[in-house]
């Protein structure tokens, strides 16, 4: 009797769909692709820092908060 030399693996379920959500890396699609969603969040998230920067140097007052800094 013949014994095999490579035991097959056992694969997790983890493991399983996270092999089936990298089936495309690698693969460059035509186009734009996901870019104009990509400069969509970046706007955003400028636009949120920038409303946290306006807060902070006081260009923006909102009620009830004190930034004043006490060293």
């Amino acid at each position: 009797m013949q014994s095999q030399k490579f035991q097959p693996k056992k694969i997790a379920p983890v493991q399983y769909l996270l092999k089936q959500l990298n089936t495309e890396a690698g693969k460059v699609t035509p186009g734009w692709g996901t870019t104009p969603i990509m400069a969509v969040l970046m706007l955003l998230f400028f636009i949120f820092l920038l409303m946290i920067l306006e807060i902070v140097n006081s260009s923006i007052l909102i009620e009830g908060i004190n930034m004043t800094r006490n060293l």
